[in-house]
């Protein structure tokens, strides 16, 4: 009997470390986003969106994230923006989709925003593949991510031990780490923004004007804000195709052409008048 209740135990302690999928988890998420803190996360991830990177070239923008926010959209200024989810079916998403199984066709996407959708997945990995195998050559990729070294990151643990929030579940991915990936996917990260310094507190002084502390932390760029952002490019690695010389015949006007460098032909008379010539110059000297 013991033994069966530690075991309980045990499985219900690895239980609370499990990373729910988003299909599931975007109810209590979305309730998150609505507070002080969440809403606080959103307001300074969007002010680094429209100073770095709404001007981005192209047509298509498709945002893969936490739940639909029409204002993150509008940071970009793409004239054919839309979202998609895994289960939200009345927030306005152009599709209900699995983030590993997009239903677009390779190399269609000019700026891919995964808003926190690795953190929140399965599979962080394929999730990412999926994503780049749909953004054109020369494309762009946005991640937000909370990191692991920030306030959220470091009380992800114990407030996963102590209560069931969804918000805390999910993957500490190391900015090096998706760097890593990003390389093995052929994109060249181009810039990294850190923000959100403030602590995760549910408070009307979070959600409000810049505090000194977070003032401070942005002059300096202090790398441990609850939240990164990775600006990448795809880059397709194209071969170095040589053309074939094209040679053309010579005409034929009565000369052969020369296959190559020939030695100038000598006829035995020219020979033995060449060394006769030397045998009367050498006896009259």
């Amino acid at each position: 009997m013991f033994l069966k209740r530690l075991r309980r135990v045990g499985e219900s302690l690895l239980n609370r470390f499990k990373v729910n999928d988003l299909a599931t988890a975007s109810e209590g998420i979305r309730r998150w986003l609505g507070s002080d803190f969440g809403r606080y996360l959103l307001s300074r991830e969007r002010r680094i969106l429209r100073q770095k990177c709404s001007k981005l070239p192209g047509y298509r923008m498709l945002s893969l994230g936490l739940s639909e926010d029409p204002e993150t959209l509008h940071c970009f200024d793409h004239i054919h923006r839309f979202s998609m989810h895994p289960s939200e079916l009345k927030a306005g998403h152009a599709a209900i989709t699995d983030y590993m199984e997009l239903p677009l066709m390779s190399e269609t996407i000019d700026v891919m925003l995964l808003h926190h959708a690795l953190e929140f997945s399965t599979s962080p990995k394929a999730v990412l593949a999926e994503a780049g195998r749909v953004v054109m050559p020369g494309g762009h990729m946005i991640l937000c991510m909370f990191n692991p070294y920030g306030p959220m990151g470091l009380l992800k643990f114990p407030l996963q031990l102590f209560s069931k929030q969804p918000q805390y579940s999910f993957h500490n991915l190391r900015m090096g780490r998706v760097i890593d990936w990003l390389s093995l996917l052929n994109f060249h990260v181009v810039q990294i923004e850190h923000g959100g310094y403030n602590l995760p507190l549910n408070s009307l002084a979070c959600s409000e004007g810049d505090s000194r502390w977070e003032r401070a932390c942005q002059k300096i760029r202090f790398p441990l804000g609850n939240v990164y952002m990775i600006h990448a490019v795809k880059r397709v690695p194209r071969g170095t195709k040589t053309a074939s010389p094209l040679w053309k015949r010579a005409t034929n006007n009565g000369y052969r052409a020369s296959s190559g460098i020939k030695q100038a032909p000598h006829t035995s008379q020219s020979h033995q008048i060449s060394i006769i010539d030397l045998r009367a110059e050498h006896e009259s000297s």
